[in-house]
């Protein structure tokens, strides 16, 4: 099996049929049993894998066909990409699910119709949806990945079929910074990934409406 792309905090493998993801960092634990239970919960109901097991530690997973959204954004898509992403997350409040780590860094899309294939790493989600966690995480994603291309951001909300007031979008992606902050608390002061997500919280906290 060989390294799959886009896997920043796990070691997640595949050979074209069979994804396996295995759970590395902080609260490891914690985070492969709630992909786990999620991916059951969600099966047959939107594109997700099928779990094929799940041994303590790691998700063996079907392969899903389908480009990365990241990689289409870099090709010059964005503007698709992101209204199929606000689209999906109708489908996610109507399965009552936020999936906590939600945009075009964990969806794959059709090349041709850009409509979603599916939706990776549910290591965060939870049941209870509120939209504009999901949506403002997007947001959070393209603004801090692809700059260039925030302006596309109109058809996130196009897709969505409404912009939630800025307060409430940028309160949602500073919840999350700080979520992420306290994780990487966890290991130390010291740990680079404390200190990116020091830097992130700042940035975030200084952002306006586009």
């Amino acid at each position: 099996m060989q390294p799959l792309r886009h896997g920043y905090t796990n070691d997640t493998r595949g050979d074209g049929a069979v994804v396996v993801k295995r759970f590395t960092g902080p609260d490891d634990r914690t985070r492969w049993a709630t992909e786990r239970d999620m991916l059951q919960l969600l099966a047959g109901r939107l594109p997700v894998p099928v779990l094929l097991s799940a041994p303590t530690g790691e998700l063996h997973l079907t392969h899903l066909g389908g480009v990365h959204g990241q990689e289409l954004i870099d090709a010059g898509h964005a503007g698709p990409v992101l209204r199929s992403c606000g689209a999906m997350v109708r489908r996610l409040v109507a399965a009552d699910v936020t999936h906590g780590d939600y945009g075009p860094n964990n969806v794959l899309l059709d090349p041709g119709t850009h409509e979603i294939t599916g939706i990776l790493d549910w290591e965060w989600a939870r049941s209870g949806a509120d939209p504009v966690e999901d949506l403002a995480w997007c947001e959070w994603i393209v603004r801090t990945h692809h700059p260039g291309e925030a302006g596309a951001l109109t058809e996130l909300f196009a897709g969505y079929g409404s912009r939630p007031p800025w307060p409430r979008r940028q309160a949602a992606m500073l919840a999350k910074c700080r979520d992420m902050l306290a994780l990487r608390r966890t290991l130390g002061l010291a740990d680079p990934g404390y200190q990116r997500w020091e830097q992130a919280l700042r940035t975030t906290a200084g952002w306006t409406e586009l």
